[in-house]
């Protein structure tokens, strides 16, 4: 019972695979229906399907697939062309074989009763006895399948040396074996050594097996070698016994490399055992040489179950974490024990360790990482329907599909990219009689990519359709209500691309059953946020558009970069990081009751992270502000944080069933020196930053932290004048204020005060020597900390030019000499707020 299992789950792995391939191949030879190799590979893998599913009794899996070779051996003989319609019932067959498929996966029979399969065999007959006159399909079909690469048996004694490989021979008991008999498989054998090598370009394909296969530098291979490649090792897959001759050879070379040197092996090379040679052995040496020829193929791959290796990616983690607290213990003992002997020692012991985690971590990685190619192959099949089904013509053009994402991922990019073809094909590419008009090709053109950019996979999903217009998508988000005229206004392109992942968003003219009902991308959207990715659209009128979606390799183990807010550290991952500023509170602006950061040529929201996380803020802001700018699709924001602490490898964990699900928390992560910090989701977090952008205005934020000056003593007022008389006057003026008070005798002197102490305003006299009034408030006036410091020029000059100069520099008052004492103290009261 365990062998039928065995047999039934390796059935069931080989003829997924099989089918997989066959719908991709099945859409190539519709646009190729000549290539008359892509036929027989088609017609073997049904072939081979039929046959294994006969011998495990499943008759109605059979039945189909026997309906549906006659159909390809036909077309294969030249007796049938493959038209759009033929190819239909064809893929229609492939899909009910896909539903019996599953259901004997599930079920362990082929008895689905929710698919019948006799309509589809009533076509598929028909196909075949269109083209012939009489209905000997049938028996003819049985005897093809009977007589195909059948060849008049090669018998020696006891022996058919055709069944002979180099993979079976040590099967054959050599001491029952006459002389006769001895030689004819020795002599075998040395034919399928020597055979002449099948070469194409650089490449000898009798070299390739299933085996080393993986080996293979698929990016040196010329377009016509990778298709060869391709050919030989599906050959080799449906007819495993054929092709394999060399590995054995190899083999034994390398046998021969660990026994003898080089120059050894050059002469043993030109003295290769010929059948004239082999007369003049005895029976015992003959039997030696057949055991040389013969190497076992051993198995190359096995199955692991899936838990299995998650739970080695846990122990990997735990093991990167006492990587981080080992290297962290080693730097305070460097710091405690600078000099000592053992310090070198350590260092290496911890490099070392350091170096096999890390080599460690990127094999099991890459242990669950499977090529993307697994989830590009169904869609040829996807768009050549859909296209049929919208009357229009489309070309997929799939490159990348080797590069190599975690499991996890793999499995859950499949519906959002479905759902983005869809959209291309749909939306993006015009009817043929449309194109024809705007001078384009009537085929229009879909490519698919896959490629790695740094720590994170970039699909890219392009056609040459018709492109977006920015302002249609605002006019129709505005009148579904989705936005704000005066957002719309202030939207750019990128932003106003984006509206099309609003749930509800469509620009489809009606519902079909392909789109219009406005669901689909917003699914896109939350799905690959989900994954931590990253959504990019570019688009131009008339000419197509480009999405590019940024995924992460793996969802175990990331880089991030670790931030202070307030006493509380967190950890953002790096692939959300855009770029880190530092800015001075001046430089955030409010517009419309909303905080903004101007950085080069973009207002991007600010929001402080502690009033997301409502963090009491018992530390007082520094001199300088710290922003992360962060990137989710086209979404941009500026988050203020107290201190950056660095870059960091982090593992990331689950916080267990009573914390999960906290907002804008993905996880947890134990740091170097042993403290929890927690993990920032990036897509609830953006979410929580614009409710919070919403009611809080961040310069409002900051000043809750800050000291708040109630009295005038909290405040402190400079006199900068080159005369001490003018500054004993002032000082005079101003003491019954209570405010604090400094004094500076020139420009220069203030400026340099300035920077040591906090002050709250200035008065400033014009005349100076070394720097007069309006150098100095120029020169104050270029730091961002002090844009608005109230300065308040006390001079003797009147004119009116003077005083436009005063506000030119930017002094808040002019006063001119003399003044009242009353009147300079209403002055400063006004500009310090009291």
């Amino acid at each position: 019972m365990d062998e039928i299992q065995e047999l039934l789950e390796d059935f069931l792995v080989e003829a997924f695979e099989m089918i997989e391939e066959m719908d991709q191949d099945l859409v190539e030879l519709e646009n190729s229906p000549d290539d008359l190799d892509l036929l027989n590979k088609i017609f073997r893998v049904a072939h081979t399907i039929k046959g294994s599913g006969s011998f495990l009794n499943f008759d109605k899996l059979t039945r189909l697939t026997h309906h549906m070779e006659a159909v390809l051996d036909k077309a294969r003989k030249g007796e049938l062309t493959i038209t759009p319609e033929i190819m239909d019932v064809i893929l229609e067959s492939v899909d009910a074989m896909k539903g019996i498929l599953e259901y004997i996966r599930d079920n362990g029979d082929d008895s689905a009763p929710d698919i019948d399969i006799e309509p589809i065999v009533v076509r598929l007959d028909a196909i075949v006895n269109g083209s012939q006159a009489s209905s000997k399909s049938a028996q003819t079909e049985n005897t093809s399948e009977k007589n195909e690469g059948e060849k008049k048996p090669k018998i020696v004694g006891n022996i058919n040396l055709d069944e002979i490989t180099l993979e079976n021979a040590d099967e054959i008991d050599l001491d029952s074996l006459s002389p006769e008999e001895l030689d004819a498989v020795l002599e075998h054998l040395v034919e399928l050594r020597n055979k002449k090598p099948k070469k194409v370009g650089n490449i000898n394909l009798d070299e390739i097996t299933l085996e080393n296969a993986d080996e293979i530098d698929l990016d040196s291979l010329t377009p016509e070698e990778a298709d060869a490649v391709l050919e030989h090792l599906v050959e080799l897959r449906n007819k495993p016994a054929d092709k394999t001759e060399n590995k054995q050879t190899e083999e034994k070379d390398e046998k021969k490399d660990n026994a003898q040197s080089q120059e050894t092996k050059k002469e043993e090379s030109k003295n290769e055992l010929t059948p004239a040679k082999k007369q003049e052995l005895t029976n015992e040496q003959k039997k030696k040489e057949v055991k040389k020829a013969i190497s076992s193929v051993a198995e190359q791959t096995i199955r692991v179950d899936v838990k299995r290796l998650d739970q080695l990616m846990n122990l990997i983690g735990e093991l990167v974490l006492a990587k981080n607290r080992l290297i962290k213990i080693y730097n305070d003992v460097e710091e405690r024990y600078e000099g000592e002997k053992f310090l070198e020692e350590l260092n290496q012991v911890v490099s070392s360790i350091s170096i096999v985690t890390t080599d460690l971590q990127i094999a099991v990685m890459k242990t669950r990482m499977l090529p993307i190619g697994k989830v590009f192959n169904k869609f040829p099949r996807l768009v050549r329907d859909l296209s049929r089904e919208l009357g229009k013509k489309v070309r997929l053009i799939i490159e990348g599909e080797d590069t190599e994402l975690d499991k996890s991922i793999i499995e859950e990019i499949g519906d959002p990219l479905v759902h983005m073809i869809r959209n291309s094909v749909d939306h993006g590419i015009e009817p043929p009689e449309e194109r024809v008009k705007l001078g384009k090709p009537e085929e229009g053109t879909v490519w698919l990519r896959a490629y790695n950019e740094g720590n994170m996979i970039v699909i890219e999903i392009k056609d040459d359709g018709r492109g977006m217009d920015p302002e249609v998508l605002k006019r129709k988000a505005i009148e579904k209500g989705i936005i704000t005229e005066s957002e719309a206004a202030n939207m750019s392109d990128k932003e106003a691309f984006m509206l099309i992942f609003k749930p509800g968003f469509s620009t489809a003219a009606k519902v079909t059953s392909v789109s219009g009902r406005g669901v689909g991308m917003d699914v896109v959207k939350t799905n690959i946020e989900k994954l931590n990715g990253i959504i990019e659209v570019d688009s131009a009128p008339g000419k197509g558009s480009t999405f590019k979606l940024k995924i992460p390799l793996t969802l175990a183990i990331i880089q991030a970069l670790l931030v202070a807010s307030q006493e509380d550290l967190f950890a953002v991952p790096l692939s959300n990081v855009i770029e880190t500023v530092r800015i001075v509170e001046e430089d955030i602006y409010t517009i419309e009751g909303k905080s903004v950061l101007k950085l080069r040529e973009e207002v991007l929201p600010l929001v402080n992270m502690a009033d997301i996380f409502e963090i009491e803020k018992v530390l007082e802001p520094e001199k300088y502000l710290y922003v992360v700018i962060l990137g989710l699709g086209a979404t941009k924001i500026g988050l203020i944080v107290d201190r950056f602490i660095g870059q960091e490898e982090i593992v990331i964990k689950s916080l267990g069933e009573f914390l999960k699900g906290i907002p804008g928390i993905a996880g947890a992560t134990i740091r170097g020196d042993g403290r929890v910090t927690l993990i920032i989701d990036v897509g609830s977090l953006m979410r929580l930053a614009k409710e919070t952008h919403n009611r809080k205005i961040v310069t409002e934020s900051l000043k809750e932290a800050k000291k708040n000056k109630e009295k005038p003593e909290d405040y402190t007022v400079m006199l900068v004048d080159d005369s001490a008389m003018d500054r004993k006057i002032m000082r005079n003026a101003l003491e019954d204020l209570g405010v604090n008070l400094i004094e500076a005798k020139d420009g220069v002197e203030a400026l340099q005060m300035l920077k040591s102490n906090e002050v709250d305003a200035m008065l400033i006299d014009i005349e100076m020597p070394r720097m007069d009034g309006y150098t100095l408030a120029q020169e104050i006036r270029k730091y961002n900390k002090y844009r608005k410091l109230p300065l308040i020029a006390v001079t003797s000059r009147t004119t009116k030019a003077d005083r436009v100069r005063g506000v030119e520099v930017g002094m808040n008052e002019y006063i001119t000499k003399p003044y009242t004492a009353e009147y300079l103290q209403n002055v400063v009261r006004r500009n310090l707020g009291l």
